[in-house]
């Protein structure tokens, strides 16, 4: 079965909740039973996609960068201006949602049918993106001080390993894809090991004081191993899956999210002028409590009967437009606007950014992932197929 994140659509079965023999073994199951499946949490793809059209209106209207509009945005939208700064939260709850949907793929899989689910899931979409904006930045509009994307460039990005190696994005927004390789490195040794509730619950708890005491190490693969910065909303999104798969709340469960909540709170000041993001602390952190809630009651299973029949489709293109929209849209605002009008071309850059996310999930993604898929599957034995003959 293919698995479907970011900053993503996770198509993977839920196990039910049900009492556990042993904490990190898997329960058994019962003779003849059959494997019951539950409901897609359908939701989390609707999330997605609000997720990344916040951060979407960030970068057309309020990104800390060039604007590319020739007025001033603040002018243009006077408004919708003061709700797209806060638009770089969704990138906060990317990372929330990603902790839950990447310990529930992760859990009872092999290190190899993990790994081989995060490629499959990032990369071909990811490639496509990477091409298309080098292209853009070759031969599109130009933006005032945009600097040239080399081809050597383009060649790095495509690793996905271009920000420890020293070369510049293509595009900005993948500085995020470096944060989820390096969660999905340090969650690689819970898979190792085989998930469970108590190896996960420590992971947690590990994860969390490392993160405190990692920045005063002076150690800095460390840092760089455990993000400190962003640890927190990977860590509550782990903790709301083991809600789920316990069915509540528990004693440990809340504690793990309350140092989440307590950490993220404390390190919020410092992502905020990080990111260039100066506005009000209070309002941020009050939108940062209220995606815990929402994930809560998703947790428990209050959400599950949202099943509207877009849902799959809006966790399906979330990735590749958080890919596209900036690369694409900052040119064709910067170079038609003024003949568009204001609120057209702000309509119709994501609309545009929207169709083109869906056309990448269908000609890139859906036709790309199967060959990608055949090509990692391990061979067969052909000793023991010629034995058998």
């Amino acid at each position: 079965m293919s698995d479907r994140v970011v900053l993503s659509g996770e198509r993977v079965p839920e196990p039910v909740a049900a009492p556990r023999t042993s904490p990190d073994r898997p329960r058994p199951k019962a003779a003849g039973a059959p494997s019951a499946r539950a409901p897609r949490i359908a939701v989390l793809d609707g999330l997605r996609l609000l997720a990344a059209l916040s951060v979407v209106l960030f970068h057309y209207l309020a990104g800390s960068g060039t604007i590319p509009w020739q007025g001033t945005a603040v002018a243009l939208f006077p408004t919708l201006h003061k709700a797209a700064e806060f638009g770089w939260l969704g990138v906060v709850f990317f990372f929330m949602i990603s902790g839950f949907v990447i310990c529930m793929s992760g859990w009872g899989k092999s290190l190899q049918q993990f790994w081989h689910g995060r490629i499959l899931r990032l990369f071909p979409l990811y490639w496509a993106a990477v091409l298309l904006s080098s292209a853009a930045a070759r031969l599109g509009p130009h933006t005032p001080g945009e600097p040239k994307v080399t081809v050597g460039q383009m060649l790095t990005n495509l690793t996905m390993l271009h920000e420890p190696l020293g070369v510049n994005s293509v595009d900005n927004v993948y500085w995020t894809l470096w944060i989820e390789l390096r969660f999905y490195l340090i969650f690689s040794l819970v898979v190792l090991l085989g998930a469970g509730h108590r190896r996960v619950a420590n992971f947690c708890w590990i994860w969390a004081l490392g993160s405190v005491l990692v920045p005063a190490s002076g150690i800095p693969l460390l840092e760089q191993l455990l993000v400190p910065r962003w640890a927190p909303f990977f860590i509550a999104g782990i903790a709301f899956y083991l809600v789920r798969r316990a069915g509540r709340f528990e004693g440990e469960t809340l504690g793990i999210l309350a140092l989440s909540w307590l950490l993220m709170q404390h390190r919020l000041p410092a992502i905020m002028q990080g990111e260039g993001h100066g506005i009000n602390w209070k309002v941020c952190l009050a939108a940062i409590t209220a995606m815990y809630l929402v994930m809560g009651l998703i947790a428990v299973g209050k959400l599950d009967r949202v099943q509207w029949r877009w849902l799959p489709v809006a966790g399906a293109i979330s990735y590749p437009l958080y890919l596209v929209h900036q690369s694409l849209g900052v040119r064709v605002i910067w170079r038609w606007n003024e003949q568009w009008g204001p609120w057209p071309t702000l309509l119709g850059v994501i609309a545009g950014a929207v169709l083109i996310a869906w056309l990448l999930h269908r000609l890139v993604e859906r036709p790309l992932v199967p060959v990608l898929r055949r090509l990692m599957a391990p061979q067969p034995d052909r000793a023991r197929r010629s034995s058998a003959v």
